[in-house]
């Protein structure tokens, strides 16, 4: 069981979904947990429901990070409270699905926005949280939910798929640079889970592109993840026994499915 106790992290998207299920496990865990979400609503019922737990400590904040300013606001509220180094742990959890449109119908906006949500923003909070980490010479963790899609071409449209190939991108290039600064940064790259990220796409999908996912995952027989188990694992990388040797790891959480696919 990993132990958090002492420990700050920050979960984006952390008010539903996957995201909230890791807040609750490192609740449990005894951490401090810092969750931000788009949602006001969202936020709300989290924090009723949260609050009711006997561990931990939550903190919630209703903020857009695709804004830089609004990036830099929740962090500057984070150390005020919790110190100059303050989250120990970064969960980069936030994400939006595409429509599954190829490039060829792929409106540019959804482009910017899913690229903007997925991988923008990822890299100014994980770009804020080491230069604490640097300035403060103390140990940090990033946690990157990535995604099937980060590593075949048919589990998603043009946008997604970009974006979590970006993203797993940007976890090996920061695991490797600062290995020696005890600094680590991994990816769980997901399979199908019941999420709200598929709330983009319930108008509008792209049917041809859509099927042919769907025709893949029957075709295996593969079965949606679910959520409780992969916050344990999400507990266990942030801070389980033997955890500090997990650097630059790319996991499939996908009960194989990425394999079949390629």
């Amino acid at each position: 069981m990993a132990d958090l106790s002492n420990k700050t992290a920050l979960i984006t998207g952390g008010a539903s979904g996957l995201g909230k299920a890791i807040t609750t496990r490192y609740l449990h865990a005894n951490a401090t947990v810092i969750i931000c979400d788009i949602n006001p609503s969202r936020i709300e019922e989290a924090i009723f429901q949260l609050s009711a737990l006997e561990t931990g400590t939550l903190r919630a904040y209703t903020v857009d990070i695709t804004s830089l300013d609004a990036v830099h606001g929740l962090f500057t509220k984070i150390r005020d409270e919790f110190g100059p180094s303050a989250p120990d742990i970064l969960v980069n959890n936030a994400g939006i699905m595409d429509r599954f449109d190829p490039v060829g119908d792929l409106d540019p906006g959804l482009w910017d926005r899913v690229m903007k949500v997925n991988l923008t923003a990822p890299f100014w909070l994980s770009k804020l949280a080491v230069e604490g980490w640097l300035a403060g010479e103390k140990e940090g963790c990033i946690l990157n939910i990535a995604s099937v899609a980060g590593k075949v071409g048919l589990a998603a449209g043009a946008a997604y798929t970009a974006s979590k190939h970006g993203l797993i991108g940007l976890t090996k290039n920061t695991s490797s640079f600062y290995l020696n600064r005890k600094i680590r940064c991994n990816a769980l790259i997901m399979g199908a889970m019941e999420t709200n990220v598929s709330d983009a796409f319930h108008a509008g999908i792209n049917q041809e592109g859509y099927q042919k996912m769907e025709a893949l995952m029957k075709a295996t027989g593969t079965a949606l993840c679910n959520v409780d188990e992969v916050a344990d694992l999400c507990a266990y990388i942030a801070g389980g026994r033997g955890a500090e040797l997990v650097n630059g790891a790319v996991i499939n959480v996908d009960r194989g499915w990425g394999s079949v696919m390629g």
